[in-house]
């Protein structure tokens, strides 16, 4: 198995070795990182290093895995806009976008640095949310954008199926903390509050602000097909906030209508009820279209995605 190759990015200078690895690549905790460090998997610029190295741009950072078979994923992405600067990629379902969990190779930035080299995911959508991600191909282009989406300069909106009959508008304005009752570790709930304020980066300990617009398209058959428009980007959050408000993706394992369907899949003995609760195969979030500024003083690029297959005759 090659090195997987990433150079650090104006934005990720000052912090350790240590830290950066643990907090962009989760699938490993920071003990699990210092064991590969101490076992020599992980070099900069070449050499061994330790977990204190402080990282500075430009720094390449190579990790070789153990070999490890990957399950297969859907690898039908497609390119809608090319720029010397950027990508918009279209990410089809069952596609994981980073590195994580089992998946190391089998990934959006793997298949895109083959082609590109080097890639920097603005944009990160779950493994089984589908639709449009900002891509930027070098390092000045993704310190623009980075910091464009942490002003919340760029605008993301989603399509998304739930159960049940959604009213016409509804604004969900509160927060984000982790789930008290659930068995699956990474799940969280929402607390509306129609009179919390946006903290700032900061945040406050144990939540997250967020914030999501949600306007009913149609509702057929027990299901509303929603447009989402996101005003924050916190891990989970219109899945989160749908399911805590009454309203859950079809679809989704974690945030549907059981969360113990995630359980058996992760155990691989989902049975044919489950498959048949779920209605898709995986959940229904589409990210359909993206507005951003892809430099200074450029013009605004406004891209919209067509009609996933679980939204016709609905939209």
């Amino acid at each position: 198995m090659s090195p997987r190759l990433t150079i650090i990015a104006p934005h990720e200078e000052g912090g350790t070795l240590i830290s950066w690895l643990s907090g962009r690549f989760t699938y490993r905790d920071p003990s699990g990182w210092e064991a590969e460090i101490r076992d020599h998997r992980i070099l900069v610029d070449g050499k061994p290093a330790e977990g204190a190295l402080e990282l500075r741009r430009g720094m390449i950072v190579s990790y070789e895995p153990p070999a490890i078979p990957e399950p297969e994923v859907n690898r039908a992405y497609r390119i809608l806009l090319e720029d010397p600067d950027f990508l918009v990629v279209n990410k089809p379902p069952d596609l994981p976008v980073h590195p994580g969990g089992i998946y190391l190779n089998n990934t959006l930035q793997s298949m895109l640095a083959a082609e590109y080299g080097q890639v920097y995911l603005i944009s990160r959508l779950d493994r089984e949310t589908s639709g449009l991600m900002l891509v930027a191909l070098n390092p000045e282009s993704a310190d623009y954008l980075y910091r464009r989406q942490r002003e919340r300069r760029i605008y993301k909106e989603y399509l998304c199926l739930v159960h049940g009959s959604f009213p016409d508008y509804l604004d969900a304005t509160g927060w984000l903390v982790k789930s008290g009752t659930s068995a699956v570790r990474k799940k969280r709930t929402f607390l509306p509050d129609s009179v919390a304020e946006d903290p700032g980066d900061a945040g406050s300990p144990g939540r997250s602000y967020c914030r999501t617009e949600f306007f009913c398209e149609a509702v057929k058959d027990g299901f509303s097909l929603l447009r989402c428009r996101l005003h924050t980007g916190k891990t989970h959050q219109i899945r989160a906030s749908l399911c805590s408000l009454g309203f859950p993706v079809a679809g989704d394992k974690i945030y549907g209508l059981d969360e113990t369907m995630f359980l058996r899949f992760i155990k691989g003995v989902l049975d044919d009820r489950d498959r048949r609760r779920l209605i898709l195969p995986h959940q229904a979030l589409f990210s359909r279209r993206l507005v951003f500024t892809p430099r200074p003083s450029a013009e605004t690029v406004d891209i919209c995605a067509g009609i996933p297959f679980w939204a016709q005759g609905l939209s």
